[in-house]
């Protein structure tokens, strides 16, 4: 069983940064001071890293899941 968008907690912080993804398209690379936060995005599976490679430097990239997605609907829903 899939868990519920219900389970997942995430702090203002994270709320703003997942709103942030939403905002720009559904992609967005990270930059390194929101690193711990989109970790904990991942963590609660509402976004997904990827990686690219560009003149030698790794850029760390996140997505919205389809969890993802569903949150922050339900959310826009609550307020």
């Amino acid at each position: 069983m899939t868990p519920s968008t219900l389970d997942v907690y995430l702090s203002a912080e994270g709320r703003a940064f997942l709103r942030a993804v939403r905002h720009a398209g559904g992609s967005l690379r990270v930059e390194d001071r929101r690193i711990d936060v989109a970790r904990a995005c991942a963590a609660a599976g509402v976004v997904a890293f990827t990686g690219t490679a560009e003149t030698g430097k790794r850029l760390v990239g996140v997505f919205l899941t389809r969890k993802g997605v569903a949150y922050l609907d339900r959310l826009a829903r609550a307020h």
